[in-house]
């Protein structure tokens, strides 16, 4: 079965649709759909999770109840062991890769998205290749940095990178891997004006937040 992740936001483009809302629907072709943004109509839209709304007030009891949920998505207790142990070989906080691998891919290790980034941590294959993983192909066809255990430590050094060259800043160092090192150099190491890379920094430090409590 093939699979699509669509996990940018679409703030605004659909009013009843919270961008914080995960959903995965199989289309007519069997290709699976997973993502954030706010969906197509379909029969068979299953929501996943939901993560709190930046308007909806996180300090509550049902806000930090809605943040512990959000980490309840299918596939975060087989990734967990990977994502921790990378984080760890790379002197990262777990908290901050698993957060980073739960907004990505919302912990589906089969997730590809369109512009072909792979995996938990949605590693694009130019990254992969930087870091020694050069599109080899395992037995089952996929590449490489589909493996779960390579891929959490592709996206962990990938991070560990970007943090030691934005200083340790978290915020920069997520735009960075949503949008690239480049774009946030270009905006004088400041976040990008991107919609979707905005909301992406915002989303991760959230799971993470809501993690580390």
């Amino acid at each position: 079965m093939r699979l699509a992740v669509f996990l940018f936001v679409l703030g605004g483009f659909l009013p009843s649709v919270q961008a914080d809302e995960v959903w995965e629907f199989v289309d007519a072709d069997g290709v699976v759909h997973i993502g954030n943004a706010a969906p197509p109509a379909s029969r068979g839209l299953v929501w996943l999770s939901q993560t709190p709304s930046a308007r909806g007030g996180s300090g509550s009891a049902k806000g930090k109840e809605r943040e512990v949920s959000a980490l309840r998505l299918p596939g975060y207790e087989a990734a967990k062991p990977h994502l921790e142990a990378a984080a760890l070989s790379q002197s990262l906080e777990p908290a901050l890769v698993i957060a980073v691998a739960a907004a990505e891919s919302a912990f589906n290790v089969e997730a590809v998205s369109r512009k072909g980034a792979l995996g938990l941590m949605q590693v694009m294959p130019a990254t992969a290749e930087r870091y020694g993983v050069a599109g080899r192909i395992l037995p089952d066809g996929k590449h490489a940095a589909m493996e779960p255990k390579v891929n959490a430590q592709i996206g962990s050094r990938y991070l560990a990178d970007l943090l030691r060259m934005f200083d340790g800043d978290k915020e920069l160092a997520l735009a960075a891997y949503n949008a690239g090192e480049g774009a946030v150099l270009r905006y004088g190491r400041r976040i990008p004006p991107y919609p979707e890379t905005q909301q992406y920094v915002d989303r991760v430090m959230r799971f993470y937040r809501a993690l580390i409590r």
